[in-house]
């Protein structure tokens, strides 16, 4: 294809857009019984040829979702990038994580959610970065230009996840195995890497003007996958959290095996205490390239707000793997491995907006 940016639902102009205030809530609340009408008006971005491969535009499924999204929020707090990187995973992974064989043919259109939820993301939190920074932080942001191979490894591991779910036994494998894996890919190190990211921009590296609330995230750093949390939790959550329990404890479970594996920096625990430690030295105040020191309180809120939901889809599906890997359950195995898949572009195309020198944000324009 000639032009690999979508440019779909693109307009010109800049649509005012602001949030205030807490945005800790839930995409069901009936706060807002009636709202303006939204339209979102999404700037280029990448859609080249391996991405197509695996995924499907649907602007019509984008549109009702939107809908939803301005009954359910009250205005104030209407934010395209809380409705793109929070409210669009949450419908996703509210789905893929609970067994279901009915939503198989919407997954490359869940996909692409996911890749716009990542990508204007990393766009999103780029210019927050150039609006608001902090001491010694670079002028310019270093970039690169984004081409299909910025995505290449994303579209492989795409692949893979969608073909494990052909067969009982290969979703099975693929969840096992991806509890484990390289940095930020295996499940569990990505789950210990963003519960210490979140852990340390709550306390250590907050912002010098904002306040971080209370009881937003808690977890123990020896205790696999057990994360709560503040905000109100994916309907999956708690549901994966029993199962995961309950394998711990099942007679003929390969619960302690699959957690022990090889023992030593092999073990689950160890995995994901090496990589909370990782997420909190990377995101530590003496990382200036990302300093949040001079964010303001509606850009602080809206960071925390994506990032935990963002939390809240790894480790559920890190205990669906856990759990359906434990016990031998196919059909759990396939709603993590599906996950799983949610989960590369959320991360992956999330990584490529974050340096893309040419990414726009998405706005709303209110009628």
């Amino acid at each position: 294809m000639g032009n690999p940016l979508s440019r779909r639902g693109f307009l010109t102009g800049l649509a005012a857009t602001s949030l205030s205030g807490s945005i800790l809530f839930d995409r069901r609340s009936s706060q807002a019984k009636s709202s303006p009408s939204l339209a979102l008006n999404l700037p280029p971005y990448p859609f080249f040829p391996n991405l197509q491969s695996v995924m499907t535009e649907d602007r019509a499924l984008l549109d009702r979702l939107l809908g939803a999204y301005a009954r359910s929020t009250p205005t104030a707090q209407q934010h395209p990038i809380d409705f793109l990187s929070r409210y669009v995973p949450v419908y996703i992974f509210e789905q893929t994580l609970l067994p279901s064989a009915s939503i198989q043919p919407l997954l490359p259109k869940f996909l692409w959610l996911m890749h716009l939820a990542g990508y204007f993301g990393g766009v999103w939190l780029r210019d927050a970065f150039i609006h608001f920074p902090g001491p010694g932080s670079p002028n310019p942001r270093p970039g690169f230009p984004v081409s299909a191979n910025s995505f290449a490894v994303a579209v492989a591991r795409i692949n893979a996840a969608l073909t494990a779910l052909e067969y009982d036994a290969a979703a099975l494998a693929y969840a096992e195995e991806n509890l484990r894996g390289l940095p930020l890919q295996g499940l569990v190190d990505s789950y210990g890497y963003n519960a210490g990211y979140l852990d340390q921009i709550l306390v250590g590296s907050k912002p010098i003007n904002a306040v971080a609330p209370a009881n937003y995230f808690s977890y123990q750093s020896t205790a696999i996958l057990n994360g709560t949390y503040g905000v109100p939790e994916i309907q999956p959550l708690n549901f994966w959290r029993l199962q995961t329990h309950l394998a711990a404890s099942r007679s003929g479970s390969r619960y302690n095996e699959i957690v022990e594996g090889t023992g030593e920096a092999n073990s689950l625990i160890s995995l994901q205490t090496s990589a909370i430690t990782r997420g909190k030295l990377t995101w530590s105040p003496q990382n200036v390239f990302l300093s949040i020191a001079n964010f303001d309180q509606p850009t602080y809120n809206l960071l925390l707000v994506t990032s935990a939901y963002f939390l809240q889809c790894v480790q559920a599906t890190a205990q669906a793997a856990l759990a359906s890997s434990a016990l031998g359950q196919a059909s759990w195995a396939k709603a993590a491995t599906r996950s799983n898949a949610m989960l590369i572009p959320y991360s992956g195309s999330y990584g490529v907006g974050l340096f893309d020198n040419m990414g726009q944000l998405p706005t709303f324009t209110v009628s």
